[in-house]
């Protein structure tokens, strides 16, 4: 038995009219209004995610630009670093230390136990070696950088003059000494004792000096000897 729906709908002059609409075709336009209901939800979810989209493209755009402005800054240091090591090369600052306290590759322990003097106490480049009129050598590096106990010893002086500027003298074991001039800042006190690779103060340009560097002498026996033989 068919069924039917009747719709009656009141008009303006007051008359009504009636529609019928069978079980049947009912359903059809259930199944259109979900269907249209699917497709305004598809078309909602759609919407955010091309908002997304265009987002997500936008941050890979401006991460590309900046990509491109670090490999071209890093060209430029590339280049830069180029001429500088000319320019070392051509005024005879070709030396760099060999032992660093920044990249060691061994046993920190068996190394603060190192009781002689041994490579060099900061980075930088050697600008004047060890003579009878220079005793010690001279390390140019920029200003403030870290100053390293070069054996484990321990500081017997912290003073300043006008030769040596802010100054420290280290002691250690089989009648070795070791001074470190030209300081801005000392990081140790008279009477400490400290470790190779301890940082004892930072390079400056104190005392008699033409710009930052630090001044290092190695003694045995009170005697100078040439800090570059001990490397």
């Amino acid at each position: 038995m068919r069924k039917f729906f009747q719709v009656i709908i009141i008009t303006d002059t007051g008359k009504t009219k009636k529609f019928s609409i069978s079980t049947f075709k009912w359903k059809i336009l259930k199944v259109i209004f979900s269907i249209i209901l699917v497709l305004i939800v598809l078309n909602i979810i759609m919407f955010f995610l091309n908002i997304n989209t265009v987002k997500i493209l936008r941050e890979n755009h401006i991460l590309k630009q900046q990509l491109a402005e670090f490999k071209k800054l890093e060209k430029e240091i590339e280049e830069f670093r180029k001429v500088k090591n000319s320019l070392y090369i051509a005024l005879g600052y070709d030396k760099l230390p060999k032992d660093t306290f920044s990249h060691q590759n061994f046993n920190t322990d068996l190394v603060e136990q190192i009781d002689t003097p041994f490579g060099l106490p900061t980075n930088g480049i050697i600008t004047q070696e060890h003579s009878k009129e220079h005793i010690g050598i001279d390390i140019a590096s920029s200003r403030n950088s870290f100053v390293y106990a070069t054996a484990i010893g321990k500081v017997i002086k912290v003073d300043s003059n006008s030769q040596f500027g802010l100054h420290v003298w280290l002691i250690h074991n089989k009648n070795y000494k070791t001074l470190y001039a030209h300081l801005s800042k000392v990081m140790v006190q008279e009477g400490d004792s400290v470790k190779r690779g301890q940082v004892i103060g930072l390079t400056g340009s104190s005392g008699h000096s033409t710009g930052p560097h630090i001044h290092y002498e190695v003694w045995k026996d009170n005697n100078p000897i040439d800090p570059l033989m001990l490397r």
